[in-house]
């Protein structure tokens, strides 16, 4: 309650810095949501998701170019509370963001469209403090019933929060609005710390917005002229070339826990050229080097001390030496981005061309997948496309194909600062942060 109580501060002294310069509005509502079942938090789910948020709103009256260009759209910052549905091994989550409001209808008396949210989030109840005393955690993952002895979908307290909704919002009278939303959120710490399921949520909110100015009389200045092949405000080109280096750190999957939860260096290095078609939205193609460290040795201090042994207990990919080559990875990738003045967002897909873990999983501890390899078998011998399950991406293994969502700013005409997540399927490997240089 302190935490929220002070986020809630915070965002009233915002919004009494921004008054005398922006034109803004607040809302207040009540949130509830379903948390999804995904095999592990399924046993722990007792009720809905419930709680609350406030947020500021910056208005669109024409100050920012970039805003008028989607339609008006507004921007805003808010903070949220949840209960999620246990108190003892699920608990509660605080949630600061930031967001955009992309109406696809605009009018006086009705508004519809998307709000996007990027923030994060700090979860009451990990796997660490629900887990009992003395158990060990993967060679005791269950108890005699079978159940799950911890939450084994949350592994850090600080996390990463996503969401997608589908708002409206209905003026009353005198700058009072109704306002209403519903669609997915997700909370994970993209693989930093395991174990690290995450929680994905469906749900809404519904509540008040209140503009200090008649909502009905405010007037919107006219976008001003589009201008093609705009890489951001200040930039003008058909295209752009872009080169990054990124980098963080992940642990290794919990049930590799024999010599401890250890941590692992990653990176990433990327370059891309952009075609600018319009000031909204550029598409490219790049090149994507990628280096996991925790591939460099899994569990070989244990394999050399105990000949026979798995050098992996996860099912995955099995290692038997400490090569580093099997930390890289080299793939070619499309880049889509939307761009909304110095600050692009993207999803980037592409394929693996070098992948020299790609015929060393799926690995079947137990021996009895015909389909994997096994302690004493021949890896595979894989292209670079093949058939696996994308559904079950990273739960057996990566696949030749992967992902990652980008967001980037400008701070200089030349130099932008970068995160990143990658993921295989609904899985994440890593979440990345760095600069590049446009060109």
């Amino acid at each position: 309650m302190r935490k929220s109580l002070l986020l809630t501060v915070l965002c009233f002294a915002l919004s009494s810095w921004a008054i005398p310069h922006y034109e803004l509005a607040y809302k207040f509502t009540g949130n509830g949501a379903m948390m999804m079942p995904d095999g592990k938090v399924d046993q722990f789910i007792q009720r809905p998701v419930f709680g609350g948020s406030f947020a500021v709103e910056f208005l669109p009256t024409g100050r920012w170019h970039c805003l008028q260009q989607w339609n008006n759209a507004s921007i805003g910052v808010g903070v949220s509370y949840l209960n999620l549905g246990n108190d003892a091994f699920l608990g509660s989550a605080f949630a600061a963001y930031g967001y955009m409001n992309q109406p696809f209808y605009n009018g006086n008396h009705f508004r519809i469209g998307l709000r996007p949210k990027v923030g994060i989030a700090a979860a009451t109840k990990t796997y660490r403090n629900t887990l009992p005393d003395g158990i060990v955690p993967y060679s005791q993952a269950r108890g005699a019933d079978g159940k799950l002895i911890a939450n084994w979908s949350i592994g850090s307290i600080l996390n990463a929060y996503l969401a997608l909704d589908l708002y409206m919002d209905f003026p009353v009278k005198d700058g009072w609005e109704i306002t209403l939303a519903g669609g997915w959120h997700h909370i994970s710490n993209g693989s930093i710390m395991h174990p690290n399921a995450g929680y994905n949520m469906f749900g809404g909110e519904l509540g008040v917005r209140y503009h200090p100015a008649n909502q009905a009389n405010r007037t919107y200045q006219k976008p001003k002229p589009d201008v093609p092949r705009k890489l951001y405000d200040g930039v003008e080109k058909p295209w752009a070339v872009e080169i990054s280096a990124t980098g963080g750190i992940k642990q290794n999957y919990y049930k590799d826990n024999i010599n401890g939860m250890l941590f692992y260096g990653i990176a990433t290095l990327k370059a891309a050229a952009y075609w600018v078609p319009v000031s909204i939205f550029r598409i490219g193609a790049g090149v994507d080097a990628f280096y996991d460290g925790y591939y460099s040795a899994v569990n070989n201090e244990y394999a050399a001390e105990n000949p026979g042994a798995p050098v992996t207990h996860f099912g995955k990919t099995y290692l038997r030496t400490s090569d580093i080559k099997n930390c890289f990875r080299v793939g070619i990738s499309i880049q889509p981005e939307l761009v909304i003045g110095h600050l692009t967002a993207g999803i980037h897909v592409g394929f693996y061309v070098f992948d020299p873990i790609k015929n060393l999983e799926p690995y079947d501890v137990s021996g009895k997948d015909p389909n994997a390899i096994h302690k004493n078998g021949e890896p595979f011998n894989r292209g670079i496309f093949y058939s696996y399950n994308f559904a079950e991406a990273s739960n057996y293994q990566d696949g030749w194909c992967y992902m990652q969502f980008v967001l980037k700013y400008h701070v200089l005409d030349n130099l932008f600062v970068q995160l990143g997540l990658k993921t295989h399927g609904v899985r994440a490997e890593f979440i990345d942060a760095g600069i590049g240089v446009a060109f």
